[in-house]
């Protein structure tokens, strides 16, 4: 089944009707289709419109973009954790941790500055609380656009949220065909201005076309033979035809010393440059296990040629939903890419 021609309506929760008594009733739920491994997968990203009550896909096409589009981006990661008690509080909890204190919008009113967010380990049962959500509702188109597009038989998996101030051109996905976790990488095309030299009468001085992954690479001591061949696939989709350049971020689970080599066997570069590892730590604070506490998270991009991206910095520190109930296990991290001109 092509994820091209169909119209779409998420599936709703159990109290669905009782927020939203307007809202069409869903289709019949779709069957995940299994694809050649490794395969680009080309996916929709879906918008919601509040004339039809509904959400659409979008057209992944440039039509009536108008300069100057943003030359900076602001980019939020942040996994989850699929598997703790409280997962519907925890993701509104840490959509509006998000919302106010990372891009400072107080009330869902408010649009956010130009920005892209990549969520790991959204649980399926919670994952149409996103598409309920108000603020993304108005301000956001939201990728994939329903559970079925992860990996077969996947339970949980990636959603990225681009502001509707960004041109999306493109998406599409690629499951790891190495994976026993059914674990994937989402890509979005996003079109980005050039600033103009401040002596030039023109807006803009041009488009220029960044790829955005989000992913989760393997997990635990036993995925460490699979992460390397997983992001290798990620890195070499960030390169294409009129890419200007690449980003992914995510949850690396850089656990075990091998992950010490792999962004530079994959021919990319860690947007981290701290002095003290430790200040980049993303998780083994607000866990039970027994592993001692690493930067599982990180920012990568393929070589900085026409943009700079900012040393990340760590989100969602201490943020519970009750008492020893933290948000994640994970902290997240938040950036800015800038788009620059030649000279």
């Amino acid at each position: 089944m092509s994820d091209i021609d169909e119209s779409f309506i998420p599936s709703p929760p159990s109290d669905f009707y009782e927020t939203e008594p307007d809202e069409a009733p869903p289709l019949q739920v779709r069957v995940r289709v299994r694809h050649e491994a490794d395969a680009q997968i080309p996916l929709r990203a879906v918008r919601y419109s509040s004339r039809k009550k509904r959400w659409a896909q979008t057209s992944n096409c440039a039509r009536g973009v108008r300069e100057p589009l943003p030359s900076t981006v602001r980019l939020v990661t942040w996994n989850l954790d699929f598997a703790a008690p409280d997962r519907m509080k925890r993701l509104l909890a840490a959509l509006s941790y998000i919302q106010q204190h990372v891009l400072d919008c107080r009330t869902t009113n408010e649009r956010p500055e130009p920005c892209c967010i990549l969520l790991q380990e959204i649980h399926e049962s919670v994952f149409a609380q996103i598409l309920n959500a108000e603020w993304v509702r108005r301000c956001f188109i939201v990728v994939p656009a329903s559970v079925d597009k992860w990996p077969d038989q996947a339970k949980y998996g990636n959603v990225t949220l681009v502001s509707r101030t960004i041109p999306v051109v493109n998406v599409f996905t690629i499951a790891f065909s190495n994976s026993k976790m059914k674990r994937n990488a989402i890509f979005v095309d996003i079109k980005l201005s050039v600033p103009a030299h401040e002596d030039e009468p023109r807006l803009s001085g041009g488009i220029i076309t960044l790829r955005v992954a989000n992913t989760h690479l393997e997990s635990l001591l036993e995925g460490a033979a699979a992460r390397p061949r997983q992001l290798k696939l990620v890195a070499a989709a960030l390169r294409g035809r009129g890419i200007s350049g690449g980003i992914v971020a995510g949850d690396m689970n850089a656990i075990s010393p091998t992950d010490e080599t792999i962004v530079d066997a994959a021919g990319l570069y860690d947007a981290w440059e701290g002095d003290e590892e430790e200040e980049g730590f993303t998780w083994g604070y607000q866990t039970h296990e027994q592993l001692p506490p690493g930067r599982l998270d990180k920012v990568l991009t393929t070589s900085q040629e026409g943009f700079i991206v900012d040393q990340p910095e760590r989100i969602g520190i201490g943020e519970v939903i009750g008492r020893g109930k933290w948000v994640s296990d994970h902290y997240g991290l938040v950036t800015r890419v800038h788009i620059m001109r030649e000279d």
